[in-house]
């Protein structure tokens, strides 16, 4: 489940890092994650750990959902498009 986590949140971290050229962005937004990607598993009573947090099912239609924002965004809205 980490894996298929980590693929998926590489192009929103790749985003983050290219849209503000610099690194730090992309690390602060890497710390921010593994900061609070715990407490959706201390606040959810129940269910098991294919199906609740940001490793499980939810987390990942969450960043899918979010690639395909960030790639609408870049195409039709950024002034500047990096895709």
């Amino acid at each position: 489940m980490m894996i298929i986590f980590t693929l998926l949140l590489s192009p929103i971290i790749s985003y983050v890092r290219l849209k503000a050229n610099s690194v730090i962005a992309a690390a602060i937004m890497h710390g921010s994650i593994n900061g609070t990607l715990g407490l959706s598993i201390i606040v959810i009573k129940g269910g098991n750990d294919l199906t609740v947090g940001g490793t499980g099912l939810s987390g990942f239609i969450v960043l899918v959902i979010t690639i395909i924002g960030l790639f609408v965004y870049d195409r039709a809205f950024a002034k500047e498009s990096i895709m």
